[in-house]
């Protein structure tokens, strides 16, 4: 038995053993395969029970097939028997001919049905996919006062077909892409010709396609094969969940790459501004757009240097305080037995502890469980003298500014580099915090993603609408981002 064949042969019984035997049929129940007389010839059909649509493949293939007079196709030559079938039997739509055993089976098994002929050595693939799946739902973690609520789901096909309702332009394009060595994954590039960059889109093809992973099966994968710097703290694409973004993206030049399976879809190339964008900025007037993204800003400075601040001036710079706020910190620091960094990183982690663990807790226990936990622990924790109450609102403006971060793998990175000006003001007080600060910065202007720089357009300057940080009357504003092509 030829197990190790590429291509179909003519025999439709061979063909037929090598599938039964990369199936493992018919030990495999979920395995379909039909052997049925259509005119003049066999054909035998391939799908996966539970995958298809069982309605779509009786009445629109096998049916229609098996319904043709006993002599239809007698003076079709062999090769030419599958098409036969597609012009007079066969109403499904799309269709597709293909010769080789690896990608029908994977199109079998992603829910498409495998239509073959005897004598002929191509098949057709045609979509018959009816599994269930989610309906279009309210988007979770990019809840919006103004604006669409609808979010992806985990249908490809359903959420390609949300963003085409948005962005009804000839020039939007679809690409299919198996990314994955034993276990495809199917992904879907879209971008608009003639908007996004030729060289920027092959490149996101080329390391899609050159994945030899085992499997690569949701959105946070796909991430990481794209992203070219696997170590930094700040992600390099942007992940959204909302249509009317994700068209955002594709107005801007950036490509959007959808997995198979996931309910999110991710944009790159990204810049760090993209991070902390939210789509009501643009869907109020620019003035509560701009107050709302300055106050976010905030929130991330204060998130970020707060805690390491604080220890930094009471340690070494302890004049930039006054005489009365200076002896009520050493009064209730003096009855707290742990030294001030290590107090202040326990409340840090017990912080992050207690969101993460309200984060995860099911349905409506989560905001029960955050607020009563931190009520508790912080009231306790000043009673019992383990911390000072100034470090603990300090912690807890800080955790609060974090909330502020729109993205959250963003917000994860950002926690990491809090520590770590945490530790660096311990340490070496300002000073120390002030070069960490352009260490990280210097870093920041040195990342790419897919090729682009991720603190364009401000370093390195690149040409830019005015929707930055701040954002200008729509009338100045510029669809497409300094690293789409330019017309």
């Amino acid at each position: 038995m030829c197990d190790d064949a590429i291509t179909l042969f003519p025999s439709l019984s061979r063909n037929l053993d090598v599938l039964r035997a990369r199936l493992g049929a018919p030990a495999n129940a979920d395995v379909i395969l039909r052997r049925f007389r259509s005119g003049a010839f066999e054909s035998a059909l391939l799908a996966i029970d539970g995958m298809v649509s069982t309605t779509t493949v009786h009445e629109n293939i096998l049916k229609p097939c098996m319904d043709l007079p006993q002599d239809a196709g007698e003076d079709v030559p062999p090769q030419e028997r599958v098409a036969f079938l597609m012009a007079h039997a066969v109403s499904v739509l799309p269709m597709q001919l293909k010769d080789g055993f690896d990608e029908l089976i994977a199109d079998a098994l992603s829910g498409q049905s495998v239509l073959l002929c005897e004598g002929c050595s191509v098949a057709s693939v045609m979509d018959t996919r009816g599994f269930d799946k989610r309906s279009v739902g309210r988007p979770e973690a990019e809840k919006v006062v103004l604006g669409p609520h609808e979010s992806f789901g985990e249908s490809i096909r359903t959420n390609i077909t949300l963003v085409r309702r948005i962005v009804q332009r000839e020039e939007l394009t679809t690409e299919f892409v198996s990314v994955g060595g034993r276990m495809k994954t199917r992904c879907a590039l879209l971008y608009l010709r003639g908007t996004a960059d030729e060289a920027m889109v092959s490149r996101i093809r080329g390391r899609l396609e050159r994945c030899d992973l085992d499997f690569a099966l949701e959105t946070g994968e796909i991430e990481q094969i794209i992203e070219e710097h696997p170590m930094a703290l700040i992600p390099q694409c942007v992940r959204t969940e909302r249509p009317d973004r994700a068209a955002s993206f594709l107005a801007e030049g950036q490509v959007l790459v959808l997995t198979d399976g996931s309910p999110a879809a991710l944009g790159a190339p990204a810049t760090l501004y993209h991070q902390l964008h939210t789509p009501d900025d643009t869907s109020m007037r620019w003035q509560y757009g701009t107050f709302l993204r300055l106050v976010r800003l905030l929130g991330v400075g204060i998130h970020l240097f707060l805690p390491g601040l604080y220890l930094s001036v009471l340690r070494f710079h302890q004049e930039l305080l006054s005489p009365m706020l200076l002896t009520s910190v050493y009064e209730t620091s003096s009855r707290v037995p742990t030294p001030a960094y290590l107090e202040a990183l326990l409340m840090t982690l017990a912080f992050d502890l207690v969101s993460e663990a309200g984060l995860r807790a099911p349905g409506e226990m989560g905001n029960a469980l955050g607020i009563v936990s931190g009520l508790i622990l912080g009231q306790s924790a000043v009673s019992a003298d383990i911390v000072s109450p100034l470090l603990l609102i300090v912690v807890a403006a800080s955790g609060l500014g974090g909330f502020c971060v729109p993205n959250y793998a963003l917000s994860i990175g950002l926690k990491l580099v809090q520590l770590l000006l945490l530790t660096a003001g311990a340490f070496g007080g300002l000073y120390l915090m002030a070069l960490a600060t352009l260490v990280l910065a210097c870093a920041l202007c040195a990342m790419t993603s897919v090729g682009s720089p991720l603190a364009a357009p401000v370093a390195p300057h690149r040409r830019h609408g005015p929707d930055i940080l701040l954002r200008l009357p729509l009338k100045y504003q510029k669809a497409r981002a300094f690293f789409a092509k330019q017309s």
